[in-house]
């Protein structure tokens, strides 16, 4: 049983080990006077990336019609990522649509909304195939998307239940007195005489 906790805890751990983000620029909610020249996103910890500084991060600028107004290839440089905004951004509500690769190798994202002069802010929608990437972050600003973490515990803690029931039988079986049928035949022979 105690190699099954083992077992579960290890497995477990890394399961909530996803980096988040810890600060933006512009933050979330935050009401501009101008438009940003870039967007910078802060995370807690290393992020990872493919190839060149520029694959594995996604950041899109998104207003309320859909348009993409960040330009250019988004920068990633240890645990930040930096994407320039074109010009010309009108006072309107945006939101800030990421994805990055975290330190332990899983995707994360999330929207950060903020607005530019006495703009309402954008109504959360979901991103289109049109004007996102390959995923569809979560409603929830800022935060990781922990689906896959639910699962993932589901099949730990399915496998640890596994783990200790095996435990619990080769334990029975192993602590079965073997003294008993020999002691059951010595009677017999005994009765015999």
């Amino acid at each position: 049983m105690a190699v099954a906790a083992v077992a579960v805890f290890a497995t477990a751990v890394p399961a909530s080990a996803h980096d988040s983000l810890v600060h933006s620029t512009p933050e979330a909610d935050e009401s501009l006077t101008t438009a940003p020249e870039s967007i910078t996103l802060t995370y807690s910890g290393e992020l990872l990336v493919l190839g060149d500084s520029t694959q594995g991060a996604v950041v899109l600028v998104i207003d309320e019609s859909g348009r993409d107004w960040a330009t250019g290839d988004v920068e990633v440089s240890g645990n930040t990522v930096t994407a320039a905004v074109e010009p010309g951004m009108p006072d309107a509500g945006y939101q800030v649509r990421w994805q990055v690769v975290s330190e332990d190798g899983h995707p994360i994202s999330g929207i950060v909304p903020f607005t530019i002069g006495d703009a309402e802010p954008m109504t959360t929608q979901a991103p289109t195939d049109a004007d996102a990437p390959a995923y569809v972050p979560d409603a929830s600003d800022q935060t990781p998307n922990e689906t896959d973490g639910g699962l993932r515990a589901l099949l730990v803690g399915g496998a640890g239940a596994a783990i200790a029931v095996v435990a619990l039988v080769l334990y029975r079986i192993l602590r079965r007195p073997k003294t008993a049928p020999a002691a059951s035949a010595e009677g017999d022979a005994a009765e015999e005489k």
